[in-house]
């Protein structure tokens, strides 16, 4: 009796798990910027280049598409600099990012129309339910650029918006990578996500690097609760056989 009462701890334990890794389906279409019809570095976006990373859009600023660990090794053939290979727009240096591969990096100058900005529409959001956003972040300096500067980013999901703390970049330098993680309440079964660089000073400002965008629905208090007993429940069926193992 007490090993089909074991037994079924472990069935509720594991029922509990998968219930609340259900809720853990990543609603960002290619977060980890890994599709893509560019196979070099390249800028993207309404401004110029075309809209070759799938399932976002580029803004009408200075967004650039960055392949594997080629970011200080290869320059992003733009409307800037059209010699990929040997020109000026990449980082002087900058952390290979914690998600692995490709990523995108966007424009903070918030003055001369270059602000650069990504975004997408997400859909299949439940009205009322609470969903995480959790992306990586870092800042550096491309080759034409210098002088210590600030950056941010502004995220927008449907009518709310988060910013980012303020980051501080040396002349030539970069930042290492931070995971952000914020909390939103969706109002619609479809909202649109959008994330906005932000510099300063004037001019030239860091580039924002981003990249491991993932949305997931929040586990409910209760599925949290029915988790927790099912694992307590199992934990006692294991502490019955150790001792009795004594």
């Amino acid at each position: 009796m007490k090993m089909k009462i074991a037994a079924a701890a472990v069935a509720f334990a594991a029922f509990a798990f998968g219930q609340a890794r259900a809720d853990q389906i990543n609603l960002v279409t290619n977060g980890n910027f890994e599709q893509s019809s560019y196979s070099y570095n390249n800028q993207f976006g309404t401004g110029y280049g075309g809209q070759g990373v799938t399932g976002w859009t580029g803004g009408n600023g200075y967004e650039l598409y960055f392949v594997g660990n080629t970011a200080s090794v290869n320059s992003a053939n733009s409307q800037y600099d059209s010699g990929y290979n040997t020109g000026s727009e990449k980082f002087y240096t900058l952390p290979n990012t914690p998600a692995g591969g490709n990523f995108v990096a966007l424009d903070g100058d918030q003055t001369n129309g270059i602000q650069g900005s990504i975004s997408q529409s997400v859909s299949g959001l439940t009205i009322g339910n609470t969903y995480s956003l959790s992306f990586y972040w870092a800042t550096g300096q491309l080759q034409s650029r210098s002088g210590a500067t600030t950056n941010s980013i502004k995220v927008t999901f449907g009518s709310q918006t988060f910013t980012t703390p303020i980051i501080s970049t040396p002349s030539q330098g970069s930042t290492p990578w931070l995971q952000q993680t914020v909390l939103f309440t969706a109002t619609s079964t479809s909202q649109v996500l959008s994330f906005l660089s932000q510099g300063t000073p004037t001019g030239l400002p860091p580039m924002v690097a981003l990249d491991g965008v993932s949305l997931v629905a929040a586990p409910e208090p209760a599925s949290l609760a029915v988790m927790g007993s099912g694992l307590a429940l199992l934990g006692y069926f294991q502490r019955r056989r150790q001792r009795r193992a004594a």
